[in-house]
This record gives C-alpha cells, sequence and structure tokens, in this order.
C-alpha cells in the first residue's frame, strides 16, 4: 500500500521501517494531495465560470474545502497506489459563451493546473536538496519535510495530470477528445462503457509480481513523469547555478 510505504521508508538514509520521517512523509502526502486535487478541481470550475457557466460556483466547488471535492473511490486509489481522482465538478456547457472553445479550456484547465503546480514544487525540489543540515535536528526535519512535500507534490501532480489526460470516461482526457470527435462513434461508447473494468485492469496488472513493474500505466505515469519531473528540475538547476 502507497500510504504504508511512506510511513516505512527514510527518504534520506534509504532505511525502512516505521520512523519519524515516514511521519513527515505521510504529513507531506495529505498536503500535496490536497493541493493537487482541490486546485485542479477548481481550475475546472474557474474556467468555466470564465466562459459563461456559473454551475461550479452555484455548487460551491471553487471552495478550498476539501469535502467537497473528494470522491471516495479515487481517494482510496491515492492512498493505495498514488494516484486517483476527485469528484467531477457540476459543468453546463449550454452557458458556454462558446460551447466548443469553453468545452476545451475548460477540459484542459485542470492538467495544466497540475503541471504548472508541479514546475513551482520541482523549484522547492531543487533549493531544498541544496541545503546542508546536521541530522536529528530540529532544522533537518524542518528541511525533510518541506523536501519531501516538494517531491511528492512534484510528483503527485504530473501523475494526476498524466492519469487525467487518458481519454477514460469520464476522465478529462475523454472530456477533450469528446470536443473533437463524435461521441456516438464506436470509441467513444467503447470508453464510456468500459472505462471503469479497462482501469481495474491495470490496477490488478499493478499488483502481479514482475509483470506489475511493465504494466502499461506503470511505464505510462512511471517513464512519462519521471521524464518531466527531470525536465523540470534541470530546468531550476541551470537557473540557480547560473
Amino acid at each position: 500500500m502507497y500510504i504504508l510505504d511512506l510511513l516505512r521508508t527514510n527518504y534520506v538514509t534509504g532505511e525502512t521501517g516505521f520512523c519519524r520521517e515516514g511521519l513527515l512523509n505521510a504529513a507531506a502526502f495529505v498536503v500535496a494531495l490536497l493541493a493537487a486535487l482541490i486546485l485542479h478541481e477548481i481550475a475546472h470550475g474557474l474556467v468555466a465560470l470564465w466562459n459563461g457557466d456559473r454551475t461550479a460556483k452555484q455548487y460551491g466547488r471553487l471552495s478550498l474545502n476539501p469535502i467537497k471535492h473528494f470522491d471516495i473511490v479515487g481517494l482510496l486509489m491515492m492512498l493505495l497506489v498514488g494516484f486517483g481522482w476527485a469528484k467531477p465538478v457540476p459543468i453546463n456547457p449550454n452557458n458556454f459563451k462558446n460551447r466548443k472553445t469553453g468545452a476545451i479550456t475548460v477540459s484542459i484547465a485542470g492538467v495544466i493546473t497540475n503541471l504548472l503546480l508541479a514546475f513551482l514544487f520541482s523549484m522547492g525540489v531543487v533549493l531544498f536538496g541544496k541545503i546542508p543540515v546536521e541530522q536529528d535536528t530540529a532544522l533537518y526535519y524542518f528541511v525533510y519535510f518541506c523536501l519531501i512535500l516538494c517531491i511528492l507534490a512534484m510528483q503527485l501532480n504530473i501523475n494526476f495530470a498524466l492519469f487525467n489526460i487518458l481519454p477514460l470516461y469520464p476522465l478529462d482526457g475523454y472530456r477533450l477528445l469528446s470536443c473533437f470527435v463524435n461521441e456516438r462513434n464506436g470509441f467513444m461508447t467503447f470508453m464510456r462503457k468500459y472505462s471503469l473494468y479497462i482501469l481495474l485492469g491495470f490496477i490488478i496488472l499493478d499488483y502481479i509480481p514482475i509483470v506489475g513493474n511493465y504494466s502499461p500505466l506503470n511505464l505510462y505515469i512511471g517513464w512519462v513523469g519521471g521524464r518531466i519531473g527531470s525536465g523540470f528540475q534541470s530546468f531550476w538547476r541551470l537557473i540557480f547555478n547560473g
């Protein structure tokens, strides 16, 4: 379970077992998760509002209150495997000033927000990683928490963006694709019917020994996400190293 791995790992020494660093990992994960999920959904609602649709605002979905955004299944997925989803923001495309422009911009708003957050947190990864501290001091635990928070926030936001851009119903990728193709065609109909089963298949593959390391979702999130994260950090290293 992902959350247990966090509780049992010291990411500085590489040691495993329940420790103070594990508690800091879990706390950092909660903060990073809240930022990724809540700001993703608020982005959808705000862009919908800018396009003329007040539905999200009327339902209170522009709030920073996490209870208004959490989907129980998506939350469990985050705790189990490190990626998941929030409760979709209610949108009424009929209220958009321009229906197609509104649908496209609302669909990509959450993913772009997550990537921007990942980019910003990657700066913290570089900066906090440069601070020399003596282990088991108050400063050490503060810097450790900040560093892990930035690492997890970067990873979660990248993972969340990559996951949500998949053309699985009702994720953002499906919504974006529906802006350009007929939702009644065979592929879109198939996705509406079987996306949940496809996702469950990916998850089951992740838990099969050896095979899990090469599952499509693991390779996609791990490889693409890793390249994006490395690219973001390389940018900030160029900036701060002059």
